[in-house]
């Protein structure tokens, strides 16, 4: 029996004319899910994810003003502020400007207590929906990248908390793999795989054996391994010798069939 935060995973077919509010309804209804985990044979992370992987300020971020005027240019104080400010502007519309002021508070946050601290988790996701607001498909999976890197950096697979962050940035993945997002679905599909590993592996660390979830995980990672099979290389080469051979088999009938006739006569 399956729990009631954890649905089935559906597919749904890409559509080249899906239509934009379309599109964010379904991105803002699938990530507000908590989907599924992951598995055993899932490998030790050991990326080559360096410092490089962090989100650099760009420019519209370094003209964002020192708030408030008391404060240091890299004062730690002024990062709560710089959220307050940048979810008031998101919540008027001002999506550019909430963006310039969440990755100001991230760099402040970097500088202060360090590359990797879970005080950045918050700020990324404020970033990611400033992001997804301006539909900057590509910026969102990078956040989502490095948030996936700062979710394992500080977590082990037998904290809760891994496998928290995980189910945000899978919903992310399954989304963007279901509307075709960016035309990289495969990628997604790969991704998304990993991740569910990983997070049966986390479930298998800290569930009983008996929990439901992880026969949720197992079912979805043979749906996910099933359609990277289907989308292979080698799927496409054995279909196409499936089709060879049937017409060679329908050629050899036709000769054979007409011999036949012709012996008769």
């Amino acid at each position: 029996m399956k729990k009631k935060d954890e649905p089935e995973l559906a597919y749904y077919p890409a559509d080249p004319q899906l239509m934009l509010p379309q599109l964010l309804a379904t991105l803002f209804a699938m990530l507000s899910i908590a989907l599924f985990s992951n598995d055993t044979s899932a490998q030790t992370f050991s990326p080559d994810l360096t410092n490089d992987l962090a989100p650099k300020l760009d420019a519209a971020s370094s003209k964002v003003s020192t708030l408030p005027s008391e404060f240091g240019a890299y004062d730690q104080r002024q990062i709560e502020s710089l959220g307050d400010l940048g979810r008031l502007s998101q919540s008027a519309g001002e999506h550019q400007q909430a963006l310039a002021l969440f990755k100001q508070a991230l760099h402040v946050a970097r500088i202060n207590q360090g590359l990797y601290h879970e005080s950045q988790i918050p700020i990324v996701d404020d970033i990611i929906s400033a992001e997804i607001a301006l539909q900057n498909w590509k910026e969102v999976d990078n956040y989502y990248a490095y948030q996936e890197h700062l979710y394992r950096r500080l977590y082990d697979t037998d904290d809760t908390r891994l496998e928290t962050g995980l189910k945000k940035i899978s919903a992310w993945h399954i989304t963007a793999f279901n509307v075709n997002l960016g035309g990289n679905r495969i990628e997604h599909l790969r991704k998304v795989n990993k991740i569910f590993r990983l997070r049966r592996q986390i479930a298998e660390n800290t569930l009983s054996s008996d929990d439901p979830k992880l026969a949720m995980l197992a079912r979805n990672i043979k749906i996910f391994e099933r359609e990277l099979f289907l989308s292979s290389d080698l799927n496409r080469e054995m279909s196409i010798r499936r089709q060879n051979d049937s017409q060679s088999r329908r050629s050899s009938y036709r000769q054979s069939d007409r011999r036949y006739v012709v012996g008769r006569d």
